[in-house]
């Protein structure tokens, strides 16, 4: 199956998905093979197909972790947060499982794509502490504490992750600074260079702090 995955994600789709289908044929009692199927599918915005698929494979295997998981991407994929959020919770209420940590992580996004940032945030540190390791909830965490102005905390969140030169972790981590009334030219910087494109999207939000402090500013006076 990895080798399915890996054909996917260097871009020859069609020939991986064939090759999935023909999998599901020669194996129908895998549920495995499905979510192979079903995530490349989600993946190319096919989601009319992926909704077949899911629904078909969940009446197999109810209640299959993989499925679910998919199930929530595909809502997720399509803007329905209330959707994502009732399969995402099945995973990350549950007492273990392999997905449990991912789906805290996409409950989160699914709170943040639902406008509730306090129940995005609280998911969102769940995940972080369950894996401290990883960039992507810790940055998420982040990015919802900037929003919150809590610009210290958001600091002290991806200060480990500046190392790895990762262009939003450098971005975010210059956010904070600023918000501090602290120097982050030299992050916001380095994350333009690594990534020109993505800082032009982001950069509104620099905008959006600046707007913060005078606020922040005029109030005290």
């Amino acid at each position: 199956m990895a080798s399915l995955t890996d054909q996917f994600n260097n871009g020859d789709h069609d020939a991986a998905i064939q090759a999935a289908v023909k999998r599901i044929d020669e194996k129908p009692t895998d549920p495995k093979r499905y979510s192979v199927l079903a995530t490349m599918l989600i993946g190319i915005h096919a989601y009319d197909e992926a909704s077949q698929l899911i629904v078909k494979a969940l009446g197999l295997f109810p209640g299959d972790d993989e499925l679910t998981y998919d199930a929530g991407l595909l809502a997720f994929s399509q803007g329905n947060s209330t959707l994502a959020i009732k399969y995402f919770a099945q995973l990350a209420n549950a007492k273990k499982g392999s997905l449990k940590q991912d789906a805290q992580y996409m409950l989160a996004l699914s709170y943040q794509q639902a406008g509730q940032v306090q129940k995005a945030l609280a998911f969102a540190l769940t995940a972080h502490e369950a894996a401290p390791e990883k960039v992507d909830a810790a940055l998420l965490s982040a990015e919802l504490l900037l929003g919150l102005g809590a610009f210290k905390e958001a600091a002290k969140l991806l200060a480990p992750f500046l190392q790895i030169n990762n262009a939003r972790v450098l971005f975010t981590y210059g956010m904070a600074l600023t918000g501090q009334n602290l120097d982050g030219g030299k992050y916001l910087d380095e994350a333009k260079k690594l990534d020109p494109q993505g800082y032009d999207q982001q950069a509104g939000k620099v905008r959006d702090i600046a707007g913060f402090l005078k606020a922040q500013g005029d109030a005290d006076e």
